[in-house]
């Protein structure tokens, strides 16, 4: 392979890291807001029962609230990883690979324990 293609190949990579970093961000956006109204929800029940015409009330506004913990820890990673990764590659992007699979290793690792904290742990 060539310097110019290994070079179109690693924009080509790029371009699709920054559209999956900018889509990760408005879904945490809307996870970020899905939780501060289900978290106002628990605390604040009858304000969000009448808002919502009675259809959210503290036992499904904690459910949500619950449900909704892993997938933003999920984008809230990606969205970082996928960042530093950028960062680091931006000015070396021969170190990609390594960069890759240190952040892929972290980030599994931190989706473990989430996962663990949130599904497997006693009185969780």
């Amino acid at each position: 392979m060539t310097e110019e293609n290994a070079n179109l190949k690693v924009n080509k990579t790029d371009s699709w890291l920054k559209i999956m970093a900018r889509a990760s961000s408005w879904i945490l956006l809307a996870g970020i807001v899905v939780l501060i109204v289900s978290g106002w929800g628990i605390t604040q029940t009858g304000v969000i029962y009448r808002l919502t015409g009675g259809l959210i009330d503290r036992r499904l506004a904690d459910a949500i609230h619950r449900a909704a913990n892993v997938p933003v820890a999920f984008f809230f990673l990606s969205h970082v990883l996928i960042n530093i990764r950028l960062m680091i590659t931006r000015k070396n992007p021969s170190r990609a690979w390594l960069a890759n699979t240190i952040l892929l290793v972290i980030g599994a690792g931190l989706m473990y324990i989430m996962v663990y904290m949130e599904y497997f742990r006693r009185g969780g």
